[in-house]
């Protein structure tokens, strides 16, 4: 189980009983919390009666995040390394196999690239400079550093969200200032998917497009020829 509360991430691990770890740093005030399922929605009952947010959510039964996946690492580091083959059909209905590498060259991690997995004293080290096998293994079993690393955002920033579901949308907007706009491009429950992505995808071609239109300034200074148009020709 993976529930949200109403605590930040300091404040939560020290009523955390021993089995539950601390999950993701949400923000000051919203931490997700990981463990077995039966001590998990007790904590969270435990917490209810105190007057603290919490819910629960059911991922799958899956502790992300937390010391019951590590036995996972060796077999996901394995996997991300090897050559993999896919069957797929091409225009001419005929079966196509496809060789695929996920990650046997890693590409170093560029400077927008803002790691929530890696504390930023870190970033200077091997595990954090590539986006290598090693990197997404210790990104599935570290805690998110999601409040830490929206502080390298700016607050006019245009925040796209790409999940299943627009699930962080309440902690970026208190995470950001008033000037950032955040566009999910998923929504539970919408009666149609592609509409929402669709209206997403414009809403943020709208947006770039006003704030490069309030970085340009016409030069009147200098004298431009125009065109001669089609009835001078």
């Amino acid at each position: 189980y993976f529930p949200f509360t109403g605590l930040g991430h300091k404040e939560i691990k020290a009523l955390c009983p021993p089995e539950v770890d601390v999950a993701c740093h949400n923000s000051i005030n919203s931490s997700t919390i990981s463990g077995p399922e039966h001590i998990v929605i007790q904590f969270v009952n435990d917490l209810k009666k105190k007057n603290i947010f919490a819910r629960a959510v059911n991922v799958a039964n899956i502790a992300y995040h937390s010391r019951y996946i590590k036995p996972a690492a060796p077999r996901l580091l394995k996997y991300l390394k090897q050559v993999h083959m896919f069957v797929h059909r091409d225009y001419s209905f005929l079966n196509v196999r496809t060789l695929c590498t996920l990650i046997t060259d890693p590409k170093p991690r560029s400077s927008k690239w803002i790691s929530s997995s890696v504390p930023e004293s870190e970033w200077d080290t091997p595990l954090a400079k590539y986006s290598s096998p090693e990197y997404h293994t210790n990104n599935l079993l570290k805690e998110v550093l999601f409040e830490e690393s929206t502080t390298r955002i700016p607050n006019n920033a245009i925040v796209i969200e790409i999940a299943p579901h627009g699930l962080l949308q309440a902690i970026l907007r208190r995470s950001f200032g008033s000037d950032c706009i955040h566009i999910p491009l998923t929504l539970r429950g919408h009666p149609n998917s592609a509409v929402f992505l669709l209206t997403a995808v414009g809403k943020n071609v709208i947006l770039k497009s006003h704030r490069l239109l309030e970085l340009l300034q016409w030069q009147r200074q200098t004298d431009w020829r125009a065109c001669p148009s089609f009835g001078d020709r």
